[in-house]
């Protein structure tokens, strides 16, 4: 243990505070390690591990969900979507803190990313909140909030990224967080219907009506399609994970050219050139991330890690609160995903042995848990995007955002302890034995 936290974890961290990108400082805690330290594990099996993690045809799908999200992100889908959940829910008391809420959940089920979420709805809903006289860092904490809703709602990357390093189901993992995801979108829907009663800010719209509803879903209804196609076909077994990404391309394609009319062969072009970006960086994480895990877990750092937390109690909910406790403080200093890839490996033993969590229930748990870092600085990745379109102090929405925040953190605490709420429709897909 020694010889990690010297040669391993203090030039990680001293690298990563210079201002190296995550996988460069990976990578380089890896060389200082097996260079300084001694260890009998050979210099040329970080680039091995590296080759080793991404060659696999598991995280194939990671590139196809990218890119499918990318091409419908072209294809002006983002107003279709706020106006179908405008006319499903934006004539209930705080009506477009829902509004925000649904659109985060169908953005997200197509686009599957937090960031990209926030950053298409932020400016819209946004400055419509601003008028309808919601404080600008409430409006602002609405839509930081809601947007880790669409990165565990299929297709998710997250979810990819870590059943494709831990060897969990993919297909598992992606029908598992649809219900947490629908959680989490009703309690924040909750929240923001008490506030709005409470403070008495947002306009009370009347319905419109089933005539305008039903259009606004005709509009909408190819893009939102998209989820149901990868979940039916994999609850089916029509295609595998992998093969669902394929799929979601070729009908984001097709939708977006005879169907929207708006996909061009520049816009294609723009999205096939974000997709590499993206899928390379995230791989370059995932390559250096699992070498690094490799040195961890050649040094039985979980086992030890598993002793000290049993140590201090072995009762299972303080158990789960303490791992809950460590996703809130690395989660403030480090990217989401980076720390999905490097604590993976050293909390599935905890997990899945100490607390006898179901290996899916435990890809959702983590995730999830991961993603709440979005919300909280210092990194506060989310809070960074929609602090400068609502002209407010990143401090003002951090404080804004904790109601939403709590109520989030108890739901990843009913996912810990309920196996059920991530189980119950990987089950019914054959993704779990009865």
């Amino acid at each position: 243990m020694t010889l990690i936290g010297l040669f391993l974890f203090i030039p990680f961290v001293v690298l990563l505070l210079g201002g190296l990108p995550i996988a460069i400082s990976l990578a380089l805690s890896c060389v200082v390690f097996i260079l300084c330290s001694g260890t009998r594990i050979p210099l040329l099996s970080l680039p091995n591990d590296i080759y080793g993690a991404i060659d696999t045809i598991t995280l194939l799908a990671l590139p196809t969900f990218v890119l499918s999200g990318e091409l419908l992100n072209r294809c002006d889908l983002t107003d279709k979507l706020i106006l179908l959940a405008r006319h499903m829910v934006g004539w209930m008391r705080g009506g477009l803190a829902h509004v925000t809420v649904v659109a985060s959940m169908f953005f997200g089920g197509i686009n599957g990313s937090a960031i990209a979420d926030a950053a298409s709805i932020g400016p819209i809903m946004i400055p419509g909140m601003i008028r309808e006289k919601y404080p600008r860092e409430i409006a602002a904490a609405v839509v930081a909030s809601a947007s880790i809703i669409g990165a565990i709602i299929p297709p998710s990357i997250p979810l990819v990224i870590v059943g494709g390093q831990l060897q969990i189901s993919v297909g598992g993992l992606l029908i598992g967080g649809v219900l947490p995801g629908i959680m989490i979108a009703l309690i924040l829907m909750g929240v923001s219907y008490v506030g709005a009663r409470w403070r008495g800010y947002g306009e009370i719209h009347r319905f419109q009506g089933w005539r305008p509803l039903g259009t606004s879903a005709v509009r909408a209804g190819p893009a939102l399609m998209i989820p149901f196609l990868i979940l039916g076909g994999m609850m089916l077994g029509i295609f595998s994970p992998t093969e669902a990404g394929t799929v979601t391309v070729v009908y984001t394609v097709l939708i977006g050219s005879f169907v929207y009319r708006t996909l061009t062969w520049h816009k294609m072009w723009d999205a096939l050139a974000a997709t590499v970006r993206v899928t390379a960086a995230s791989l370059l994480i995932v390559g250096t991330a699992v070498a690094f895990g490799h040195i961890v877990t050649f040094y039985q750092v979980p086992q030890a890690l598993l002793a000290a937390m049993t140590a201090v109690t072995t009762d299972r909910m303080l158990l789960l609160l303490l791992v809950i406790l460590l996703f809130v403080v690395v989660g403030t200093f480090m990217d989401p995903v980076a720390n999905m890839i490097i604590l993976g490996p050293l909390l599935m033993p905890i997990c899945v042995s100490g607390l006898g969590m179901h290996p899916i229930q435990f890809g959702v748990f983590l995730v999830l848990g991961l993603l709440l870092g979005v919300l909280h600085p210092p990194i506060g990745l989310v809070l960074f995007v929609v602090a400068p379109i609502a002209r407010v102090s990143l401090e003002r929405i951090a404080l804004a955002v904790l109601p939403f925040l709590a109520f989030e953190m108890i739901v990843l605490f009913l996912i810990g302890v309920f196996p059920d709420i991530t189980l119950t429709l990987p089950r019914l897909a054959g993704f779990v034995s009865r």
